[in-house]
Order: C-alpha cells, then structure tokens, then sequence
C-alpha cells in the first residue's frame, strides 16, 4: 500500500508528504503538465511488477481481483463524471486478447467509455526514459462530445514516467475536458 508520505500531483512516495516531486515540477516547467492529480494504489517494486505480469501478459484475473478494493475506494471519493480506461492499441489488444484496464473497471464493476484512442506504437517497456517522456501525441478522443466540459477520471495500471498519462490528459483537455485526473494501481 502506499503510505502517507506521497508526492501530491502524482503519488509518488517520498520523505516529506504534500511536496511536488521533481518529476512533477519538470511537468509543470514544461507546460505540458494537463493532469491534474494521480491517486496510487501500491507501491510499485519486484514483487507487483511480478503480479502485474501475470495479469497483463497472461489473463490471470484472480490477481486483478486484489486490486479491485482499493481501485473502488480511491474510484468512490474523487470527483469524475466520465471514467476512462487508458486505451490499448488494437495491435495490442490482440496480442493480450484484453486490455487489462478495462479488465480492473469490469472486475471493480465501474463503469466506464471507451472514447479515449491510441495509436501503435512500440512498447513503453521498451523505451527509455527519455524516449518516453520526448513521444509524440498517438492518443486521440473519438466523440469530444463524451468528455467536453466534464471532469474526467483516466485509470490505468502503472505510473512511471507519468508520460502516457499525461499524453491521455493533453488529448482530453484539448478535446474540451473540464479536468483530467488519474488513479493507478502502481506508482
């Protein structure tokens, strides 16, 4: 679990709590820092990145099934009128035969739109971490409609780098979103 000593933009545990982290103060510094808040989970070591695996690459749902509590509290107490599962490209998805996020929502019965796309691109695990924060846009709103002027809550898996999040909120804000917040599983 993570405890209380976290970042206050993204949920990254630190010493002092209600400090912004140094990866949040160059999100802020860049402009290009659209995502407003991320609650985390877990802490993110060995042994999550171990459990995630054997969900995301092969189906193990009894393992999404832990998360599911802790994904519905932090889900029942932040303000949201659109939840959107962090999209998988189709290549993906066919790879995977799900996309594990939706696969959390479904299992922590949470509904949610499918509005937020992306593109192919190659594996976040296999960039660096430059090359992810320096990517290009391949995130883009289907129906503006969905999530203009709303306050939108974007779920996914794990915060690293915090880039495809915040690529999935400059989509949403720039397709007319009100906010853009996350929650997390890991950070």
């Amino acid at each position: 679990m993570i405890g209380a000593d976290v970042c206050r933009k993204c949920g990254r545990p630190q010493e002092i709590s209600g400090e912004i982290c140094p990866d949040c103060e160059r999100w802020t510094k860049s402009g290009s820092d659209y995502l407003a808040k991320n609650i985390a989970c877990f802490t993110y070591n060995e042994f999550a990145k171990d459990l995630m695996a054997l969900y995301k690459y092969r189906g193990d749902y009894a393992i999404a099934a832990v998360f599911s509590g802790e994904l519905i509290k932090r889900w029942s107490y932040i303000a949201k009128e659109v939840t959107i599962p962090l999209p998988i490209s189709a290549e993906r998805r066919t790879e995977r035969g799900f996309n594990q996020t939706e696969g959390l929502l479904k299992l922590a019965n949470i509904p949610f739109t499918t509005q937020l796309k992306r593109e192919h691109t190659e594996k976040q695990s296999k960039k660096t971490r430059r090359e992810r924060i320096d990517q290009e846009q391949y995130f883009f709103v289907e129906e503006r409609d969905t999530v203009a002027s709303k306050e939108v809550l974007l779920i996914d898996d794990i915060y690293t780098t915090g880039a495809t999040l915040h690529l999935a909120a400059e989509a949403l804000m720039k397709s007319g979103a009100k906010s853009v917040s996350s929650i997390t599983i890991f950070r």
